[in-house]
């Protein structure tokens, strides 16, 4: 079968199969994130395990822990790296692979590869999104590249306008593993044919209580800094309690930066490298909380790596850095408990 037929077969069934939503409401989702911890590990912690152990030792999701290792992706949830997974059972995969008139192997053959990959990834954010975060969210990034609405009627649902939405299962919600977080859910999702790149304000909201580390990893398109952070042994820096300013690249400017570098995260972050990103992750922080009217006031900004970054205006945007080049601001005062971030499109090199 060719995979644009499978691709609108699967674009028909979720349309007739999303109105199928849980009878029941929850106002406490704490109460149903403890239950449903209870649930699936019989009392047991699984916080050493994976998220690909826990998947692939649950009868109930064995379709999708072999779906994972087919579409090759589970180095990437057995790994060490922070995820939220939106989980369909074994009987929302029974429900698409009965309409498309496959076996689970006939599904996971060669030639869908591609689109396997993409619908597994559409159910996949970066960092441990806790239930509580998911409800009060309008939108997640997911791996995929594309959002996940999310939004709540009787219930708490996960999905898009065009293809329709999942409902979470609020008795298996908060799932703890070693690298993220797994809440269930009743329908495997598709992705909008589409790319929908959401909306910047609401992706960058806050939550003040949190620190600068944390609203990072939080963050979709901060991932990589999260993970440089990490490795580069200033986490404690910028989770600490310190006031601090962050001019925070995006992913697309690390990814930018390797590109230029022709080299990949995994390469760069090697240990003979940790004193250099270092210098560069610190040359993007400034003692003190600095909101953005007290930054573009500023001709020069002093930062930890002790070298100092000018501040330009050009046509109304601000743009900071030094002779190496200048980044764009393109967010502003994202406030947390130890600071302030301001985003920029650019990793900035002392």
């Amino acid at each position: 079968m060719r995979k644009t037929s499978i691709l609108a077969t699967v674009v028909l069934l979720f349309a007739l199969t999303a109105c199928d939503v849980t009878d029941s409401a929850y106002n406490n989702v704490e109460t149903s994130r403890i239950a449903g911890s209870e649930a699936l590990m019989n009392g047991t912690t699984m916080s050493s395990q994976s998220i690909l152990d826990i998947a692939a030792s649950n009868e109930d999701f064995s379709t999708l822990a072999a779906a994972v290792v087919f579409a090759g992706l589970d180095g990437v949830l057995d790994g060490r790296r922070q995820f939220t997974v939106f989980a369909p059972t074994n009987d929302a995969f029974d429900v698409l692979l009965d309409a498309l008139g496959l076996t689970a192997e006939e599904l996971l053959s060669e030639e869908n590869k591609e689109l396997v990959t993409s619908v597994l990834l559409y159910h996949v954010a970066a960092g441990a999104r806790f239930s509580d975060d998911v409800v009060t969210s309008d939108q997640i990034k997911t791996q995929q590249g594309s959002f996940i609405k999310v939004k709540e009627d009787d219930g708490f649902f996960v999905g898009n306008e065009e293809n329709g939405f999942a409902a979470l299962n609020l008795d298996l919600i908060d799932i703890e593993a070693r690298n993220g977080v797994i809440h269930v859910i009743d329908a495997v999702m598709l992705p909008p044919s589409e790319f929908n790149p959401g909306d910047r304000k609401k992706q960058y909201e806050s939550k003040p209580y949190s620190s600068i580390l944390e609203i990072a990893a939080g963050l979709d398109d901060f991932s990589i800094l999260a993970q440089a952070v990490e490795f580069a042994g200033i986490a404690s820096v910028l989770d600490g309690r310190r006031q601090f300013t962050v001019f925070a690249p995006t992913n697309d400017a690390f990814v930018a930066l390797l590109e230029a570098l022709e080299t990949t995260a995994e390469d760069l972050f090697v240990p003979e490298n940790r004193g250099l990103v270092r210098d560069i992750l610190l040359y993007h922080v400034a003692p003190g909380s600095r909101k953005a009217e007290d930054v573009v006031t500023s001709d020069r900004i002093r930062t930890l790596s002790k070298s100092f970054f000018f501040v330009k205006e050009e046509e109304g945007e601000f743009f900071v850095g030094n002779e190496n080049g200048f980044a764009q601001i393109i967010g502003t005062d994202v406030m947390a408990r130890n600071g302030v971030i301001h985003v920029i499109d650019t990793v900035m090199l002392p």
